[in-house]
C-alpha cells in the first residue's frame, strides 16, 4: 500500500479525523463491548508498540497489504492492528510530534473501517488522564502536549479534546475465531484477584480506566506468569495471546506457554502475520514473525 498522509497542518481536518474515527471505532460491526471479533478467514497483521517509528509504520502498511485489491478489483481481506503509537524518541526541539502519527491511524480507520484496528495502550491512556510517564527524566505526556501547542497554536485545546475522544473509543482486545487474542497487555499477577474479566464484553466506565480499574490493569500489567495466562485463556476461550508493552529487544519474547510479546518500534521490530483460518500455538506464532527490516519500501 502506497500511503499518502492526509493534510495534518489543518487543525480542522485533524479534529475531523479524530472525531470521525472515534465514531467508526464505536460503531464497528465487528465490535462487541470492548472487543473486536474477527472472522475465520483473511489475514491479520499483528504488531507491538510502535512509538512513532515512521519507517516501521510505512513497512507495516506495505507488509499488511491493507486496502489492496485483487485482479477482479475486490479488496483483499487483510486486517492490520496498531497500538501504542505515540510518545516517540525526543526530537531536536525536545517536543513530541507523535500527535501526527495517531492522526494517521485515525485516517486509516476512516479509510478502512472494518480492516484497520487500534487497541488502547497505557501510553494513550496516560495521555488521556494527564498522568506522568517519565523517560530519561522527561515527562513524555508534557512534551506531547507541547508538540500539539507548537503545531496547532490556538487550536491546540480543540485538538486535544478530539484526541481524548479518539482514545476513549479504542477497544481493549481483538479476538480471532482461531483462538488468538491481541491486546496491549494483560493484568499483572498482583492485580488478578481484583480484575473484572467481563471488561472485554462491555464498554469501559470511568472507574475501569482509573488506577486499579480493570481497563487500566489490562494495559499497564507486566510480569505475567503461567497461572495468570492460563486463567485468562480459560475464561476468555483463548489459545494464545499476542501482546506488547514489555521489552522485546529482538522483536519477540515468549511468556509462559501461551503468550508472545512482540515489538515494532526499533531496528529489530517485527510484524506477525496470522492466517485467520488456521489455529496456532504460541510457538507457531513465534515462528511466523517477520523482521520489519526485511520489508523493502
Amino acid at each position: 500500500m502506497a500511503y499518502e498522509s492526509p493534510d495534518l497542518s489543518d487543525p480542522h481536518h485533524v479534529i475531523a479525523l479524530f472525531r470521525g474515527a472515534a465514531e467508526a471505532f464505536r460503531d464497528c460491526p465487528l465490535r462487541r463491548g470492548n472487543t473486536i471479533h474477527l472472522p475465520d478467514h483473511g489475514r491479520l497483521t499483528a504488531t507491538g508498540d510502535l512509538h512513532d517509528n515512521a519507517l516501521n509504520f510505512q513497512r507495516l502498511l506495505k507488509f499488511s497489504q491493507l486496502g489492496e485489491t485483487d485482479d477482479a478489483g475486490q479488496t483483499v481481506d487483510q486486517h492490520l492492528v496498531l497500538h501504542e503509537v505515540i510518545h516517540g524518541p525526543p526530537t531536536f526541539s525536545g517536543m513530541d510530534f507523535s500527535i501526527r502519527m495517531i492522526a494517521r491511524c485515525a485516517d486509516l480507520k476512516l479509510r478502512y473501517p472494518s480492516h484497520f484496528h487500534s487497541l488502547l495502550s497505557n501510553h494513550e491512556l496516560a495521555q488521556l488522564r494527564n498522568e506522568g510517564i517519565t523517560k530519561e527524566g522527561i515527562s513524555v505526556c508534557d512534551v506531547f502536549d507541547q508538540g500539539i501547542e507548537n503545531l496547532y497554536a490556538q487550536a491546540a485545546e480543540d485538538i486535544r479534546e478530539a484526541f481524548d475522544e479518539y482514545v476513549q473509543s479504542l477497544p481493549l482486545a481483538i479476538k480471532c475465531a482461531n483462538g488468538v487474542m491481541l491486546s496491549h497487555s494483560l493484568p499483572a499477577p498482583r492485580r488478578i484477584e481484583a480484575f473484572d474479566k467481563t471488561v472485554l464484553d462491555r464498554e469501559s466506565t470511568e472507574q475501569d480506566t482509573a488506577p486499579k480499574g480493570s481497563a487500566y490493569d489490562m494495559v499497564w500489567g507486566r510480569h505475567q506468569n503461567k497461572k495468570i495466562t492460563d486463567e485468562l485463556a480459560e475464561a476468555w476461550g483463548v489459545r494464545a495471546f499476542v501482546v506488547g508493552h514489555q521489552p522485546a529487544e529482538m522483536g519477540c519474547e515468549p511468556v509462559a506457554d501461551n503468550t508472545l510479546i512482540i515489538a515494532s518500534d526499533h531496528n529489530h521490530g517485527v510484524a506477525l502475520p496470522i492466517d485467520l483460518s488456521c489455529s496456532y500455538t504460541r510457538d507457531e506464532l513465534m515462528d511466523a514473525v517477520v523482521p520489519l527490516a526485511g520489508v523493502l519500501l
